[in-house]
């Protein structure tokens, strides 16, 4: 809105100087003076620009230019106190848990829905491969952008329970109970790719790492807790508890989320802007049609996409999607070893999962230690504040700064697979542990306790991937990252299921659990090689920073060729686009000067140009994380602007 009031007051100024109609001001670099016949056709364009310029400073203010009023504002999350950050940290986290307990809840059923209605075993599990499916969509995510994360959390919830209860009011008839849970997990799943941007919304960088920790635990407590529980009201009562309960943790939840605040930074500044009166621009059909088609193609085309082209992606995205369909595997698998070789009635048969949830927590805090020693250890006495912090929250404390500048060291992406190492590790023994104890001479504690070092390493794999994916990609490209794994992990996990008892029991346990471990050995090298190739990966991706660097600076070049470029005094700003561009590129490149300067010079012929961008990459971290302000200088108009305010929000 700057801009346009200061085009308005230059031609305010030239029609008040009505006895020197010769003077002119310039508007996108094309003389406009009072429209006359004899005026050029580029003029009459300029000024039709001009008025368009007016109107939509009547229209009102447009909702993107809206910002806090400074660093101390309290209406920003991050500067809440810690008690409502915490307290929206653990709603989050717990409708996240009982979304995910809905999946397997429904499995302790399964025994009487086959006895009772005489329903075919496979054909019976295939409620819980309808849900997975359902919960496979990320398209709340961008929803939640739009209309904030409280409406999505209090539209979708309420439907999802209604789904439910069909499915424990319905005759136990399966044509019944299929879509009804298809469509329960369809319109819960934005209660988890939204819950991680409610986190990203109250926490600084600086602090999140243990709340997105203890938040990314509930896609794997909720089944896990859910035998548990299930077991024993199925035993109890019938299978229709199963449902009931799932009901009551959802009710339980609901009037919290009510006194929630919202937590979204484009909703919170357009209601406080009308609170002020200040009129804001509303979205325009172009506008609208441009937002639906980005929803698509960040949550169903992109990431197809990228399963198909990105070695990284489509690598790690396996990988998670194998172990996370393990764990969905063992929701058959337990209770052919505890109830057949043990011998144990349905609700004591699925007590074993504490073994898996109390390695889970190891993997948790193991996690959080390797964040605060290895990757963001405390700064060292003497280390300078951080200049211009975004918000009363944002403190030196955390991460490698350099005492002399305060900035934050690089840290190379590769350095987050340090984790993934150690689970790829633990999965295997765990597996093996489990495939040659489980037999009637040996106590069953044996084959309790190989639960503890899956869960340990199926966490650690988790986090390390979600992080890895997220400094390899620009923002917006790593929602379609975690929407690429979210889609194949509950697809690879929805079809596991079907076939675990037939594979326990035509291959024995021992040499069932064995294929297993075989399979993660084989898995064992992937964050080596990707540490060995990565960088190479990243250099030549498609979607990554590299790609995106070379594309702005074609852009550039085609808009400002050689001649151009040299006669022309304003052209700084293209100078600063492509260096910052280029900078961002290597950030994650692992490229030394003399590769970007080669680089450089086959996107750009115009010596000034190479010459600047080097001599910015030279005082530039090599390996720098881009920040916001990279994504500014480079483009105020390009996707960078979308992505910088939700940079890790997709996490």
């Amino acid at each position: 809105m700057a801009g346009t009031n200061q085009v308005g007051d230059t031609n305010s100024s030239t029609l008040n100087s009505s006895n020197d109609i010769s003077d002119k001001m310039s508007l996108n670099n094309v003389d406009v003076r009072d429209p006359s016949p004899n005026d050029s056709e580029e003029c009459k364009k300029a000024s039709a620009e001009h008025e368009e310029l007016e109107e939509d400073e009547d229209v009102g203010v447009d909702p993107k230019t809206l910002d806090w009023d400074g660093p101390g504002d309290m209406d920003n999350p991050h500067n809440w106190p810690s008690w409502k950050k915490w307290y929206a940290t653990m709603v989050a986290a717990f409708l996240c848990l009982a979304v995910t307990m809905n999946s397997s809840l429904y499995v302790s059923g399964v025994p009487e829905l086959v006895a009772k209605y005489h329903v075919n075993q496979t054909l019976a599990l295939a409620g819980l491969t309808f849900y997975l499916l359902g919960l496979a969509n990320v398209i709340g995510a961008p929803l939640s952008e739009v209309f904030g994360r409280k409406p999505i959390y209090l539209f979708s919830l309420p439907i999802s329970m209604l789904f439910t209860m069909g499915v424990g009011l319905s005759g136990g008839h399966m044509r019944t109970i299929l879509p009804l849970r298809f469509f329960a997990g369809f319109f819960a799943s934005p209660c988890l790719s939204v819950g991680s941007g409610t986190i990203l919304d109250v926490f600084d960088v600086d602090e999140v790492s243990v709340a997105m920790t203890f938040f990314s635990l509930a896609p794997f407590l909720g089944p896990v807790i859910s035998p548990i529980i299930a077991g024993f009201a199925v035993e109890e009562r019938s299978w229709r508890y199963t449902q009931w309960i799932q009901l009551w943790a959802s009710g339980l939840i609901l009037p919290l989320i009510a006194i929630m605040p919202e937590t979204h930074k484009g909703l919170i500044l357009r209601k406080r802007a009308q609170k002020r009166n200040i009129k804001l621009k509303a979205f325009t059909n172009a506008e609208k049609k441009e937002f639906l088609k980005l929803t698509f193609t960040i949550t169903i085309m992109r990431p197809i996409k990228m399963l198909m082209v990105e070695p990284i992606v489509l690598v790690f995205s396996i990988y998670v999607a194998f172990i996370f369909a393990v764990l969905f595997a063992f929701f058959e698998a337990y209770p052919v070893i505890y109830r057949g070789v043990y011998h144990m009635k349905l609700g004591v048969s699925g007590l074993p999962f504490i073994g898996i949830g109390l390695g889970l927590w190891m993997g948790a805090f193991t996690y959080i230690l390797i964040d605060r020693k290895f990757l963001f250890p405390k700064a060292p006495k003497g280390t300078p504040p951080i200049e211009n912090p975004t918000s009363l929250r944002t403190t030196p404390f955390r991460g490698h700064r350099d005492p002399e500048t305060g900035q934050l060291k690089p840290i190379h992406p590769e350095k987050f697979l340090l984790a993934c190492k150690i689970g790829s590790v633990a999965l295997p023994i765990a597996l093996f542990w489990q495939a040659w104890t489980s037999r009637p001479d040996v106590h069953w504690m044996a084959p309790i306790a190989a639960g503890v070092p899956f869960g340990f390493g199926l966490i650690l794999i988790f986090f390390s991937v979600l992080m890895y994916f997220s400094t390899c990609y620009p923002p917006l490209v790593v929602a379609s990252t975690l929407a690429a794994n979210n889609l194949l992990r509950y697809i690879t996990s929805s079809v596991f299921p079907l076939f675990t008892i037939q594979m326990y029991t035509n291959m024995k346990i021992k040499w069932a659990s064995t294929l297993f471990a075989l399979i993660c050995v084989v898995m064992i090298p992937i964050p080596w090689i990707f540490e060995r190739w990565g960088p190479k990966l990243r250099d030549i991706s498609q979607f990554g920073y590299s790609a995106m660097a070379r594309e702005q600076a074609e852009k550039i070049k085609a808009e400002h060729p050689d001649e151009e470029i040299e006669d022309n005094d304003d052209h700084d700003l293209d100078l600063t686009r492509i260096t910052t561009l280029r900078t961002i590129e290597t950030a994650y490149s692992h490229q030394n000067s003399n590769t970007l300067e080669h680089t450089i010079s086959n996107t750009s012929g115009n010596h000034n140009v190479r010459k600047v961008a080097t001599n910015n990459l030279s005082q530039t971290a090599s390996h720098q994380k881009p920040t916001d302000e990279m994504y500014n200088m480079a483009d105020s108009g390009s996707a960078f602007d979308e992505s910088s305010e939700n940079s890790s929000r997709m996490v």
